[in-house]
């Protein structure tokens, strides 16, 4: 080709992409009825594939899962779980979280020790859990849980003085848990044989 015909197919190869960038950044912005209908039917496929993903991992590892005994068993752990990680009580985690969970109860205890709180929550009520979310951490399976509490907000100082909150200060909690199913090799050998869920992370409003 001669100079002239290079600078012409550059011409027209910038042209064509400014006019594709063009485009995918109206239908990206676009309100019309039938371009986000299709934008919805994509994000849901995806999500679809995503959530059909995790349960076949799930599937793999336990043939015998059932989401309601799952939501069951986690219903049951709540409770112990809340009480023991308001304590610090190391020991009933490790029944129920992952390291990261028992790390980050650790260092917050001693974070508000070293201030001087000490907190005396009691729940008095927990909703029913529901299953959010279920995708894959890596190679491990994740199943997000929401639910809500009612609880007794009293934090106290090392003498026991009310500081914050009290005994008639009653607050409503949201709580998004991520429950992992774990890998064999990361249990104790007893517990190595079946489908086992730890509590991975835990966020609350």
């Amino acid at each position: 080709r001669n100079k002239g015909e290079r600078v012409h197919q550059t011409c027209c190869n910038k042209g064509t992409r400014e006019v594709a960038e063009d485009v995918r950044e109206r239908w990206e912005t676009s309100d019309h009825p039938v371009v986000q209908k299709i934008q919805d039917i994509n994000e849901t496929i995806f999500e679809e594939t995503a959530t059909a993903a995790s349960f076949r991992e799930i599937r793999r590892r336990d043939p015998s899962f059932s989401l309601s005994d799952f939501i069951g068993d986690v219903q049951e752990m709540i409770k112990p779980v809340l009480t023991a990680y308001s304590k610090g009580d190391l020991k009933t985690l490790k029944k129920y979280c992952t390291k990261e969970i028992l790390e980050r109860c650790e260092g917050e205890r001693k974070g508000y020790a070293s201030q001087g709180m000490f907190f005396d929550h009691k729940i008095l009520h927990i909703s029913d859990a529901d299953v959010r979310e279920t995708k894959m951490l890596g190679s491990a399976p994740i199943i997000l849980v929401m639910f809500r509490t009612q609880e007794i907000h009293c934090i106290r100082d090392k003498e026991g003085q009310v500081t914050e909150g009290g005994q008639d200060s009653i607050r409503t909690v949201y709580y998004q848990w991520a429950m992992q199913l774990m890998d064999s090799d990361e249990l104790p050998e007893e517990e190595s044989y079946y489908a086992v869920w730890r509590l991975r992370e835990m966020h609350q409003l």
